[in-house]
């Protein structure tokens, strides 16, 4: 993977703000120039989140299926899984910060016209990683926040209403109504702030910046432009659904097809030939959705690299030269 490098056929990015319509044109020809780069960048989460799984089933999972044909125990199964959990949440929150920074280096590298590989990418971001961990946990934590502690409080009301009751008490009626209007409003809430977090990552990268400095740089690179930036994504997100919607159903209909045939010859499902199906059903679906999140997050990172030297452009006009980084990985 080191080996494969491109240097972006369309050029580096313009000395120019861009318009609506330019940002987007921008993002797909950075996807499509990089793609194999975004894509193998992608293999490290992805495998990552596998192990991970895997791990979890074990711990959680084979020592309940071997007390069958017994009925498991609820309280066994709440030991191991809450423990397994525990270790696995923070884990994919490093491995999430190292690809978002790995994934967004390289876009700002591929936009700038500047050859950038696999190791190079991973490599910048494990250098910081402590900084972009944190920087990820407080956006989150910002944004998102709101969210969490009005789900947990209408749980909690919920637990209280109907703890010692056999009925609905009337208090649901006032509870429900009012806890979906402030989930709403802290829905409201993380979205603009996301947008306003949204180039703390590249600001990081690119001008080596503490995780505050970063959120507080992010603030002003998108004060004013919080709607363009929405609204860029929003596309993304659009069209990352839309492909998600076709190849379900595309799948869906390839493997209904199969099930059909094998119906028809006779293959009875725990037949090995039926298991075979059932393996290869399986590994075709895991495939188009490592590929479609591959691309999903690709997508957003480089969106990211654009909308940031785009916003750089719009507050401070062309630089006089390229940041130091991108000076000493271009030599």
């Amino acid at each position: 993977m080191n080996e494969n490098v491109t240097r972006p056929s369309f050029g580096p990015a313009h000395q120019f703000p861009m318009t609506f319509g330019q940002i987007l044109d921008r993002i797909f020809r950075l996807m499509r120039s990089q793609l194999k780069l975004f894509i193998a960048v992608s293999t490290v989460p992805a495998v990552a989140m596998v192990l991970m799984m895997a791990l979890f089933f074990a711990i959680a999972f084979i020592p309940i299926f071997s007390q069958l044909p017994k009925q498991p125990d609820p309280a066994q199964m709440f030991r191991l899984m809450i423990p397994s959990m525990i270790f696995i949440m923070p884990l994919s929150l490093v491995i999430f910060a190292l690809y978002l920074a790995a994934s967004i280096h390289a876009a700002m590298q591929a936009n700038l016209g500047i050859p950038i590989t696999f190791r190079e990418a991973y490599q910048v971001a494990w250098k910081r990683i402590g900084r972009y961990l944190w920087l990820l946990f407080l956006a989150y934590i910002i944004a998102f926040l709101p969210m969490l502690v009005i789900e947990l409080m209408m749980f909690a009301g919920m637990g209280l209403l109907t703890a010692g009751h056999t009925e609905l008490s009337p208090g649901y009626f006032f509870l429900i109504p009012l806890g979906m209007l402030l989930f709403i409003a802290a829905m409201v809430y993380g979205v603009i702030m996301a947008m306003r977090l949204s180039l703390a990552f590249p600001a990081s990268l690119a001008e080596d910046l503490t995780a505050r400095a970063a959120l507080r740089r992010s603030g002003q690179l998108t004060q004013g432009a919080k709607g363009r930036i929405f609204l860029v994504l929003l596309v993304i997100y659009a069209l990352g659904y839309a492909a998600e919607m076709v190849g379900i159903m595309v799948l869906v209909v390839v493997i209904g097809i199969g099930a059909l045939a094998m119906a028809a010859c006779g293959v009875q499902l725990l037949s090995v030939t039926g298991i075979i199906g059932i393996v290869l059903a399986s590994l075709c679906f895991a495939a188009f959705l490592y590929l479609w999140m591959s691309l999903l997050w690709s997508a957003f990172s480089a969106s990211c690299a654009v909308l940031y030297h785009d916003q750089r452009l719009r507050k401070e006009g062309p630089p006089p030269a390229l940041p130091s980084m991108f000076v000493e990985n271009q030599a």
